[in-house]
């Protein structure tokens, strides 16, 4: 059975984090503020949420003011019934930016967030300082996914009912194997991260949120050409060992994009930030630094 969304005061993984809410057309975002300096906003992946992102406040509230929200429809967020397009994603950036005063900013994010970072800039480069790209979702991201238990969840995404059961119906075990998708080092993944994503999992709204946003997953497709547009100071972080994106979906990014940059983390999977955060957090730093 569903739990209803009780948004926490504080994470266990870092008590002191503060917490907020930002409203916007449809709901409430919820995010975690650290730091002083220049904006930067680090965006979740499908299905992700604001602990993915835990490594990296230490190190870049240092120099940064950090904003980190659960997407419209994950985490503690609200789940309105509406359609989770990318269009959607994009406004909800732009809405959340908003609310917060914040005129522009450099983005980072992984996976689907790297891809609607990168849809952001494009649909509004003024509000876009510098793009760090981590294992991102490419354009053409339906055929790019190369893993088999997310190219079968792609591939029913269509059927009435089934994408919404795949999830709904997910135990902690299952929990546990999607994580362990998303990394090189099984080990990582403790009982208390797999608490962290089952607990996430079992919010009302959860399972309709992301069959709706797998269904739109091909929509993604239409700003490939205008890819190789963008004028954004762009870092693209990848990991080795990604199953869901080969380091050739890295490269492929890297070639379409102006001016970009590769740098690849051995030893890591989809999740270099989590998995390798030293490594990641070194370079993002090396790159937000420069003028």
């Amino acid at each position: 059975m569903a739990n209803v969304l009780v948004r926490p005061t504080a994470f266990d993984w870092n008590p002191v984090l503060e917490l907020q809410l930002a409203g916007i057309d449809g709901g409430e975002i919820f995010y975690a503020v650290a730091g002083e300096g220049a904006p930067v906003l680090l965006l979740h992946g499908f299905g992700g949420e604001i602990w993915m992102w835990e490594k990296q406040v230490e190190a870049l509230s240092k120099r940064y003011r950090l904003y980190i929200p659960d997407l419209l429809g994950y985490g503690y967020s609200d789940r309105p019934k509406i359609d989770y397009t990318p269009s959607l994603f994009i406004d909800m950036i732009r809405q959340f930016m908003d609310q917060l005063g914040v005129r522009s900013a450099s983005l980072i994010g992984n996976s689907m967030g790297g891809g609607i970072a990168w849809a952001f800039a494009l649909t509004h480069p003024e509000r876009v300082d510098k793009l760090v790209l981590i294992d991102s979702i490419p354009p053409q991201v339906v055929p790019a996914v190369r893993n088999r238990l997310f190219r079968w969840f792609l591939a029913i995404r269509h059927v009435p009912l089934l994408p919404y059961l795949a999830v709904a119906l997910r135990t902690r075990r299952m929990v546990r194997a999607a994580l362990m998708q998303v990394v090189y080092n099984d080990r990582l993944i403790t009982e208390a991260v797999v608490e962290r994503q089952h607990r996430i999992g079992r919010m009302a709204g959860t399972a309709r949120v992301m069959a709706s946003t797998v269904r739109y997953a091909d929509e993604v497709a239409r700003h490939a050409d205008a890819l190789a547009t963008l004028r954004k100071p762009t870092l693209i972080i990848w990991g080795e060992q990604d199953e869901l994106f080969p380091v050739a979906v890295g490269s492929q990014l890297h070639a379409s994009i102006r001016d970009s940059e590769l740098v690849v983390i051995k030893g890591s999977g989809h999740m270099p930030m989590w998995e390798k955060p030293d490594e990641t957090n070194q370079a993002i730093v090396e790159f937000l630094s420069r003028e």
